[in-house]
């Protein structure tokens, strides 16, 4: 083989692994991603579930006080 050949072959494969190193890496970050995201669903399903509660108090308490039924 002629020296360009080789040249062009071992670029050719140093750009390979650049490129395979990067997509693990971005791979990787969107997996922590993910983790973070399904996180934040139980946050804030126990958020809905708070404000569904404190909204039965307060519901509640406008009866009490008013003496009729809110719809």
């Amino acid at each position: 083989m002629s020296p360009e050949m080789i040249a062009i072959v071992s670029m050719g494969v140093a750009l390979a692994g650049l490129i395979l190193n990067g997509q693990r890496a971005i791979l990787t970050e969107l997996a922590a991603q993910r983790q973070e995201l399904a996180a934040l669903r139980e946050d804030f399903a126990a958020l809905r579930e708070r404000m569904a509660y404190l909204e039965g108090l307060l519901e509640g308490l406008r009866e009490a006080i008013t003496r009729e039924r809110v719809a």
